[in-house]
């Protein structure tokens, strides 16, 4: 029989290490087995869902910022191919077509932020539209 020692039964309790002697142990009966298999696979499926629904939500976060980019790119093409009189029009200056298609970008996912959470609130956000009429 493998006993400890008192010296190492001390130590296991300063360290707060669970002594278990295997000898002293009762076989299971079938039932409680049966009861930890069903457990452990509870946890297992729980784990497993966990898992998939972070890797989906990781999933969706690379394709909302792939989809922010290119509305922040087509936000800029679409104004850099205003003329400088057209820019003058609604606001903008050439030099600051970036930081506008950037800020357009991040008004737009505001937006969407609000419309999730049940606000239906309005955000005035300068489009190519209203330019088309007004040189029109």
């Amino acid at each position: 029989m493998n006993k400890l020692s008192v010296k190492q039964t001390e130590i296991a309790v300063e360290e707060n290490i669970s002594l278990v002697d295997f000898n002293d142990g009762q076989p299971l009966a079938m039932e409680d087995i049966d009861k930890l298999v069903r457990e452990a696979r509870l946890a297992q499926a729980k784990v497993a869902g966990e898992l998939v629904r972070t890797a989906l939500k990781f999933i969706g976060n690379i394709f909302s910022s792939i989809q922010k980019g290119l509305r922040a790119a087509t936000t800029f093409d679409e104004l850099a191919r205003l003329s400088d009189r057209e820019l003058a029009d609604i606001g903008v200056q050439r030099n600051e077509i970036a930081r506008f298609a950037l800020e357009d970008t991040a008004t737009r996912a505001a937006k969407a932020d609000l419309a999730v959470y049940g606000y239906g609130m309005k955000v005035a956000r300068p489009s190519n539209d209203w330019v088309d009429h007004i040189a029109a």
